[in-house]
C-alpha cells in the first residue's frame, strides 16, 4: 500500500508539471495550424523525440515484451521489419513536407483529385491506425498498472484516458510533440537502467538464454519462433504499416524543414529496432524467471514487481510517460481527421478558427470515451495494432506508394483511387472471412490490380483524347 501511495503521488507530480508546461505552451502557440501540424516549426531534436515516442508506447512495452516472453527473438524480427518499412519515407519526406499537407487524406486528394466518395473512403481508412493505437495504449497501461498495484484494469484505463486529455487539449500537435520529446528522453533513461537490471536479475545474458526454450532463444532460429505464418503476416501487414499511419505523416508535415523531416525518420527507424531488442531481452528474462506466467502481456508488469520499490516507482513513471505520449499523439491524429477532413470540408466550411479549436477539444473527449469502451471490451495490446495495420495497409498502401510513383504522369484520377481502396479492403475482408492468416496479402494484391487496371484504362482514355485533338 505504501508503495502504491508513493507511486501515484510521484506520477501525479510528474504529470502535473508536464500539464502546466503544456498549458503555457498552448497559451503561447495558439491557432489551428499549431493544433494540426505544430506550426510547421518543430526542430530536429523534437522531431526525433516525437517520432520515437509515437512508435513506442504500449505495443513495445507490453505487446512486444509479451511476444518475446512466448516467442523469443521474434520480437526483434518485428522491429527489423518495421525499420525496413520506414525506408519509403526517406524518399517521400521532402515532397511530403514541402507540399503543405495537414492530414493523410490531403495526400490522396493531391494525387487523385477531390471526390466525395474517395474522400469518405480515405478518411475511414485513415482513422483505422491511430484509433487502434489509442486502444493499444489504454490496454497497455491497464495491464501494467493493474499488475503492479492490484487496482482493477478497467478503472486504470478510464483514469489514464482522462489524464491524457490534459496533454492534447492545450495546443494539439505542438503540446503533444514537445511533451513527446520530454517523455521520450525520460523513457530512454529508464529503459537503459531496466535493461541492465533485467540482465542482473536473470544471472546474465548467457544464463537467461540457457534458461529459456531453445526454439525461441537460439539465434538466428529464434527470429522465427513465433512461426513463419505470423512472420509472413508481419511482412505484408506490419512492415509497411507505418506508411499508412497518419501520426508519422503529421510529424513530417510539422518539421521546420524537409531535411530534418528526412533525418528524423531515419533515426526513428533505427531507434525502434533497438527498442525491440530491449523488449526481447525483457521478455526472455521474465520467461527464464517465471515460465508459468498466465498471460504473456503481463510480463512487463510482473518484471517490475520483482524490482526494488525505488526502481518500480521510477520506471512506472517512465512507462506512464511513454504510453501517455503515444496515446495523446493518436488522439490528436484522430481528432484532426474528424475536424478538418469531415467537419470543415463537409459540414461547416466557414467555421472560424477559434471555434474549430474548441470543437477539436470536444471531439477529443468523445473519441477517447469510445476508445476506453473498446479497450475494456477487448484488452489485447498487440492485437489492436496488428489488426489496424492490416486493414489500413490493404486500403491505403498501394494508393499512397503507387500514387507517389505515378504522380507526375497526369493520368490518375479519383476513379483509380476508389478502385484501389475498395478492392484492397474487399480482398482482405474476403480472405479474412475465409480463414486466411495472410488476408492482408490478398488485400494488397487486389489493391494493386485495382490501381493498375485503372491506370491503363485512364491512360488509354488520355491517349485517345490527345489523338482526337491532334
Amino acid at each position: 500500500m505504501n508503495t502504491n501511495v508513493i507511486l501515484f503521488v510521484t506520477i501525479a507530480v510528474v504529470l502535473l508539471a508536464i500539464v502546466i508546461f503544456s498549458y503555457f505552451l498552448g497559451r503561447k502557440k495558439q491557432g489551428i495550424e499549431n493544433w494540426y501540424v505544430g506550426g510547421r516549426s518543430l526542430p530536429l531534436y523534437v522531431q526525433i523525440g516525437t517520432q520515437f515516442a509515437t512508435v513506442m508506447g504500449g505495443a513495445v512495452i507490453v505487446g512486444l515484451v509479451g511476444t518475446a516472453y512466448s516467442s523469443g527473438w521474434s520480437t526483434l524480427t518485428y522491429g527489423l521489419l518495421t525499420m525496413v518499412g520506414f525506408i519509403p519515407f526517406l524518399f517521400m519526406a521532402k515532397w511530403l513536407r514541402n507540399s503543405e499537407f495537414e492530414t493523410l487524406p490531403d495526400i490522396i486528394k493531391k494525387i487523385y483529385g477531390n471526390h466525395p466518395v474517395l474522400s469518405v473512403l480515405t478518411i475511414l481508412s485513415t482513422l483505422i491506425v491511430p484509433f487502434g493505437w489509442m486502444i493499444t495504449q489504454l490496454v497497455g497501461f491497464g495491464k501494467i498498472f493493474s499488475t503492479i498495484t492490484g487496482v482493477d484494469a478497467s478503472l486504470m484505463v478510464t483514469i489514464f484516458a482522462v489524464i491524457s486529455l490534459a496533454f492534447v487539449l492545450p495546443a494539439g500537435m505542438t503540446s503533444v510533440a514537445w511533451t513527446d520529446f520530454i517523455f521520450g528522453c525520460a523513457m530512454a533513461v529508464g529503459a537503459v537502467i531496466a535493461f541492465f537490471m533485467a540482465l542482473d536479475m536473470g544471472g546474465g545474458f548467457q544464463t537467461i538464454m540457457s534458461s529459456t526454450p531453445s526454439e525461441i532463444s537460439d539465434f538466428p532460429s529464434g527470429l522465427v519462433g513465433v512461426g513463419m505464418g505470423t512472420v509472413l503476416f508481419w511482412v505484408f501487414g506490419v512492415m509497411p504499416g507505418n506508411l499508412t499511419n497518419q501520426q508519422l505523416y503529421q510529424r513530417i508535415f510539422s518539421a521546420n524543414n524537409s531535411r530534418n523531416a528526412t533525418i528524423s525518420i531515419g533515426v526513428t527507424a533505427v531507434l525502434f529496432a533497438v527498442a525491440t531488442f530491449w523488449s526481447s531481452t525483457i521478455g526472455l528474462t521474465v520467461r527464464s524467471l517465471n515460465p508459468s506466467l498466465g498471460s504473456p502481456e503481463n510480463a512487463t508488469g510482473w518484471f517490475l514487481t520483482q524490482t526494488p520499490s525505488w526502481f518500480l516507482i521510477m520506471f512506472a513513471v517512465f512507462i506512464v510517460a511513454t504510453i501517455m505520449s503515444t496515446l495523446s499523439s493518436a488522439v490528436q491524429s484522430v481528432v484532426v481527421t474528424i475536424t478538418k477532413d469531415i467537419y470543415t470540408n463537409y459540414v461547416n466550411p466557414d467555421v472560424k478558427e477559434k471555434k474549430l479549436v474548441s470543437i477539436s477539444r470536444i471531439v477529443s473527449v468523445g473519441v477517447l470515451a469510445l476508445a476506453v469502451a473498446l479497450a475494456n471490451f477487448y484488452p489485447q495490446a498487440l492485437g489492436w495494432i496488428i489488426a489496424s495495420f492490416a486493414y489500413s495497409v490493404s486500403a491505403l498502401l498501394v494508393p499512397i506508394l503507387g500514387g507517389f510513383i505515378l504522380r507526375d504522369k497526369e493520368v490518375l484520377d479519383y476513379r483509380a483511387g476508389i478502385a484501389s481502396i475498395v478492392m484492397g479492403v474487399a480482398g482482405s475482408a474476403i480472405a479474412h472471412s475465409l480463414g486466411s492468416d495472410l488476408y492482408v496479402l490478398f488485400g494488397l494484391i487486389a489493391s494493386v490490380v485495382g490501381l493498375t487496371v485503372s491506370y491503363f484504362i485512364l491512360a488509354a482514355g488520355v491517349a485517345s483524347t490527345k489523338a482526337k485533338e491532334s
